[in-house]
């Protein structure tokens, strides 16, 4: 994506009172993701359909004073001291961390950032900031990768280097997505497939609960480990080696067996979804996000009490077509699709639902780094 002049200039004085005036800065923007189809199935090996949306990430990087990394965020200063966290300016520093070791002389750094793209809601804010930092960075350097190279490093810089047990699904999603369509994400393959945004007259409608959520969580940490032995158990590689049409295996185990059949019957639901966006059929799209909600929340118990107030709400004004949670859950957001001319009654109700602290609003699709980056990404 790219900045606007305004908010170059904004992020240019920001740099200054933080940190004085220095060299000129390079500057990027990253979008956010919403899942459409496909959550806890990106480290099973599954199917995910999901968008980047327009709400991103921006940053300016400039070359430092001094002979340490700090960053910018707000009224708060950062500098690169100790062991990183999986937080705040951790992920910027983590981004210029994986850009050495992939053998990019990038000196000590001062970065700023802003974002209209809210904090640990469940839309990809981490890896917007390390796929924004990262484009900068590149930027800065007059460098460049390919789009499978910078997926690699955000990658690295989130689970490598933070230590963060998360798939792929981010990473592919803010900077694969193209203009005007989704994704369908073969986890297990590692391939992408567009899917055209065939919709007439239908929006995503987000709430931002105000529940804050974070893949580092022991809560995410945990369902991971549960969807992974419950494949063990079953003698699955991945949640696609149960056939279309086959029964989900039964565990002995009654947790693994729920986990089970979420991340099978997700990856289902996946791919019937992006069937249902390329035919333009919104309804059937719509019911599946619902579907999509009932496993999350009882199979793999990620909802929480307002996550499922939300959800019911937002399901209840007349023309919402679904809605379910986004993310890895334990709080976050909820998106729903709408039809545009009932757009502001869902906003309105998914607000009320939420209760204080919230914020809600409309979304669109956006496209990815790989097509809105320039020079620093090449698409291949």
């Amino acid at each position: 994506m790219s900045t606007s002049p305004l908010f170059e200039m904004l992020l240019r004085g920001a740099l200054d009172r933080a940190f004085g005036a220095g060299d000129d800065p390079a500057f990027a923007a990253a979008p956010g993701r919403c899942t459409l189809v496909g959550e806890h199935v990106d480290y099973a090996g599954g199917l995910v359909l999901c968008v980047a949306i327009d709400l991103e990430v921006m940053v300016a990087v400039r070359v430092a004073s001094g002979s340490l990394d700090r960053v910018a965020v707000g009224d708060r200063r950062f500098a690169r001291e100790g062991p990183l966290r999986a937080a705040g300016a951790g992920y910027v520093f983590a981004a210029a961390d994986a850009l050495r070791h992939r053998g990019l002389e990038i000196p000590p750094v001062e970065v700023a950032t802003t974002a209209s793209l809210p904090a640990a809601a469940g839309l990809a804010s981490s890896a917007a900031v390390i796929g924004a930092t990262l484009v900068a960075l590149l930027r800065l350097q007059g460098a460049s990768l390919t789009a499978a190279e910078l997926i690699d490093a955000a990658y690295a810089a989130e689970h490598d280097i933070l230590g963060v047990p998360s798939g792929r699904l981010d990473e592919h999603a803010i900077v694969e997505s193209p203009e005007g369509g989704a994704i369908l994400l073969d986890c297990a393959a590692g391939t992408v497939s567009d899917v055209p945004w065939a919709l007439d007259d239908v929006v995503l409608c987000v709430c931002d609960t105000g529940e804050r959520h974070s893949v580092a969580g022991v809560g995410y940490r945990d369902r991971r480990a549960e969807a992974e032995a419950a494949l063990h158990a079953a003698g699955l590689g991945n949640a696609q080696h149960v056939g279309a049409a086959a029964a989900i295996p039964e565990l002995a185990d009654p947790t693994l067996s729920r986990r089970l059949r979420h991340v099978v019957s997700e990856t289902r639901r996946a791919a019937a979804a992006a069937e249902a966006l390329r035919c333009g059929d919104a309804a059937a799209l719509g019911t599946l996000m619902t579907e999509s909600q009932r496993s999350l929340r009882d199979d793999m118990e990620v909802s929480t009490p307002r996550l499922d107030a939300v959800v019911e709400a937002s399901v209840a004004v007349p023309g919402c077509l679904g809605a379910r949670l986004v993310g890895a859950g334990f709080g976050g957001s909820v998106i729903a699709l709408v039809r545009s001319s009932a757009a502001g009654a869902c906003v309105d109700a998914m607000q009320v639902a939420a209760g204080e602290g919230s914020s809600a609003f409309v979304v669109h699709p956006s496209a990815g780094l790989a097509f809105t980056a320039g020079d620093a990404v090449t698409r291949v």
